[in-house]
């Protein structure tokens, strides 16, 4: 499929709105479009297949895609949406519903408006918070989730504004570090750009509910770091993590505090740039298969931080499904607890550290 829109792409989309019997508004399709359905009425006495959920969003995706005048990428196919389906949105928290003409309905939104629909750009939220995302960039929201008062602004709550800022930051090119180095406040859907740093709080938050998980994982992190101070901070971090997730409903608010978000922070901006490649083979192994490159080699001292920032990006690129596929010992998407023996887990961890 081209980069840009073609005839060939507007025919094929009215070819297989016909095919699927999918029914649309004729007004708002242009010419190609409705040549296609024509052509495919013709041929397709009846609708040959029922459309699922999925295939019916890839239609309509297409649709709402031209009409913009932008494509929607071969790689997003009903397939691909499946992918990355999720029951509960991540900004509103509420339980996605189907076809109730509610705000709680799924929809598929561009993370990065500017953005093409393209996989890895493309998250599943509620209908409430796409109406109140609609063309609003990054920092518009930033500064929406850092409003006072906790009244109800576009829809939404500033808590509400804060988790969608998580989700979009690493669509977006920002030169600052700061915005990368923010607490995870909801959890990271499939296929989507992250900073490293927030794939590290993912996974330190899917492994401190049991305490033989927790040790192993900061076993294997403090190995990593060769400061005494830093791998205490990690330590007491993952502990009192530990005890806060089991005080809040939703579990990624524990990762709010202060007190361990300093202690994060602490340990992760100081890590030697030789010890960053193995924390993204560590991180691949929780689901970061996409990882950029180390640090530069030759920083001076005062730019080694500010680089390693600026380096710590991962895609967490569709970490559930490879994991079952390859029967992981632990898939920290879906549950805390793990799969297999600790031994497995603490072997295939150490090897993922290098």
């Amino acid at each position: 499929m081209a980069d840009h829109y073609t005839r060939e792409l507007g025919f094929e989309l009215g070819w297989d709105l016909a095919r699927y019997g999918r029914p649309f508004d004729r007004s708002q399709a242009n010419v190609d479009v409705l040549a296609g359905y024509a052509a495919g009425r013709v041929y397709f006495e009846v609708p040959q297949h029922t459309a699922s959920r999925y295939h019916a969003k890839w239609l309509q995706l297409r649709l709402s895609a031209i009409r913009r005048r932008r494509i929607v990428r071969a790689d997003v196919t009903p397939e691909y949406l499946q992918l990355i389906d999720c029951e509960t949105c991540p900004v509103t928290l509420e339980r996605l519903t189907h076809s109730t003409r509610t705000g709680t309905d799924w929809s598929v939104d561009r993370i990065n408006n500017d953005g093409a629909y393209a996989s890895g750009n493309l998250m599943v939220i509620s209908t409430r918070a796409n109406r109140a995302k609609r063309a609003k960039n990054y920092r518009q929201v930033a500064r929406l989730a850092h409003a006072t008062g906790g009244e109800i602004i576009d829809g939404l709550t500033p808590a509400e504004w804060a988790r969608l800022a998580c989700l979009m930051v690493g669509a977006e090119n920002i030169p600052d570090a700061q915005p990368t180095l923010t607490p995870l406040l909801t959890r990271i859907p499939e296929d989507c750009r992250v900073p490293l740093y927030y794939l590290f709080q993912q996974f330190l938050l899917a492994s401190v509910a049991r305490a033989a998980t927790r040790n192993h994982l900061i076993k294997t992190l403090n190995g990593l770091h060769p400061d005494h101070a830093q791998r205490e901070r990690l330590r007491l971090a993952a502990e009192r993590l530990a005890i806060l997730r089991k005080n809040v409903t939703y579990a990624y608010d524990a990762l709010a505090d202060d007190q361990i978000q300093n202690f994060l922070k602490s340990w992760f901006t100081s890590l030697p740039r030789e010890s960053v490649p193995r924390l993204l083979r560590l991180a691949s192994y929780f689901g970061g298969h996409q990882c950029e490159a180390a640090p530069r080699v030759g920083l001076t001292r005062a730019s080694r931080s500010a680089e390693l920032r600026r380096a710590g990006w991962a895609a967490a690129h569709a970490a559930c499904r490879p994991c079952r596929a390859r029967r992981a010992a632990w898939c920290p998407r879906r549950s805390a607890r793990p799969r297999d023996g600790c031994d497995r887990r603490t072997g295939a961890m150490r090897r993922a550290a290098g």
